[in-house]
């Protein structure tokens, strides 16, 4: 299906500063926070996001994150095969991130196989929505963690206060994996302000003490206009405790409110201005963490990935396949001309063994 742009002549609804989403949807589920069901697909994305200068968006399949048994329920191998070639348009870029159901699958295989094609620039986990917590099936999230970290693919998860998308128990598996980055969609969703300042704190003791690679995206925090007030405080905390080189844009686009351009518009501004209100005295701090938050921090993350470092063993396996072929030649002339050095060395030695005993 090709993707129509919208008329770049239509108002820009939010500032115009360049953004990378990392959060947008397609597909289908049950919404439990609004208690509807909800179909999406590429072009209600950009019909929310081009007009507000998202010139990147992460996208995950909704089908692939629902409990199995329900009437929206995809395997993991077909939500991937169905999000693994979106694209988006000229204006917008779509990356596809692969929807996981550890708990439902109930080992690593199939991950890995899914993975192994290089389509997919994250994995996906909503413990809620698939009913399968973290806490209960701690070890397969582990190995889904592994598979993660081979590929050099973030991970990011819906976190929760809830019993199933806890963000302490996303913290634990972070700590299990320290170098590998861990994103927390929400921060901790509609968390009360003390749970929230509770969840900035672990997640800033985490990261202090060089346990974890922990990244939080600001998406809904508590409501987007409802708490506007508490939203605020959120954010500024993050700022101070965890740091703009670790905050997110993200959106949830197109679900609910975010499925509105003008409304998405007002969140980028709210965003803006809380960053402008912290670094009040000092605009060029303030333009940098912008800038971090907005785009820089998930192009590093999710495209640049300057953090992933290849196995040697898969490094130099690949520098041998793109090798043209006379510096294939060559190689094989240098493990020659090797072997033939050894065995005159070898030759040498009994010859000078039978001398000896003449």
């Amino acid at each position: 299906m090709k993707i129509q742009s919208v008329n770049m002549c239509d108002q820009t609804f939010g500032n115009g500063r360049k953004k990378f989403d990392v959060q947008g949807h397609v597909g289908s589920m049950f919404d439990n926070l609004h208690h509807c069901e909800q179909s999406y697909n590429p072009q209600n994305i950009i019909d929310t996001v081009e007009s507000n200068n998202v010139k990147k968006i992460l996208v995950s399949s909704l089908s692939g994150l629902n409990p199995e048994g329900s009437d929206f329920f995809q395997s993991e191998s077909n939500a991937a095969k169905d999000i693994e070639l979106i694209k988006g348009n000229d204006n917008v870029k779509m990356y596809p991130l692969i929807s996981c159901q550890p708990g439902i699958v109930k080992d690593s295989t199939n991950i890995e196989k899914l993975v192994s094609n290089g389509k997919f620039y994250g994995m996906k986990f909503h413990p809620t929505n698939t009913n399968q917590s973290i806490k209960d099936n701690f070890e397969i999230y582990s190995q889904y963690f592994d598979v993660a970290e081979k590929n050099g693919l973030p991970c990011v998860f819906h976190s929760t206060t809830d019993g199933k998308s806890d963000p302490l128990e996303i913290i634990k598996l972070a700590e299990k994996h320290p170098k590998h980055p861990v994103v927390l969609y929400h921060v901790d969703l509609m968390a009360s302000p003390e749970q929230m300042s509770k969840t900035i704190d672990n997640i800033s003791d985490s990261l202090k003490n060089s346990r974890s690679n922990l990244y939080v995206d600001i998406s809904w925090l508590t409501g987007l206009f409802d708490n506007a007030e508490q939203n605020k405080n959120t954010i500024k905390q993050a700022l101070e405790k965890i740091g703009s080189d670790r905050i997110l844009f993200g959106s949830d686009a197109p679900i609910a409110e975010m499925g509105d351009k003008e409304k998405y518009g007002k969140f980028a501004d709210f965003v803006e201005e809380t960053v402008k209100e912290f670094y009040k005295d000092k605009p060029v701090d303030a333009e940098k963490a912008l800038n971090d938050i907005f785009y820089d921090n998930a192009e590093e993350l999710f495209i640049d990935k300057k953090w992933f470092k290849k196995p040697i063993n898969e490094t130099f396996g690949e520098q041998i396949k793109k090798s043209p072929s006379s510096n294939k030649k060559g190689l094989w002339i240098a493990a020659g001309i090797l072997a033939v050095g050894v065995l005159a060395l070898v030759a040498k030695c009994f010859n000078a063994e039978d001398k000896t005993k003449s």
